[in-house]
């Protein structure tokens, strides 16, 4: 009797364009991040910057561009920055 072929599956490492993207900084944009509260939607802060940090917000933002992914507002990236903020980094 012949043996049966049995697939393995696909290979992830065959075709990159196949391979899903990760849409986690559109999630952490639109808001549907990590949810804190139920009862909190949105809050309104403002946000003093020193040049130094506008000027890292522009170079990051001109990379995100040049990469093609996407363009994003300061707010976005500031959004972002809070949200993966843990206290380690303090």
């Amino acid at each position: 009797m012949g043996q049966k072929k049995k697939s393995l599956g696909r290979d992830p490492f065959d075709d990159d364009n196949q391979q899903p993207k990760s849409n986690s900084v559109g999630k952490l944009i639109k808001g549907k991040g990590l949810k804190s509260s139920p009862e909190a939607k949105e809050v309104l802060v403002n946000v003093k910057l020193t040049p130094y940090n506008i000027k890292h917000i522009d170079v990051v933002r001109a990379r995100l561009a040049e990469s093609g992914k996407g363009k994003y507002t300061r707010s976005d990236l500031i959004r972002i920055a809070i949200t993966l903020l843990s206290e380690d980094d303090v």
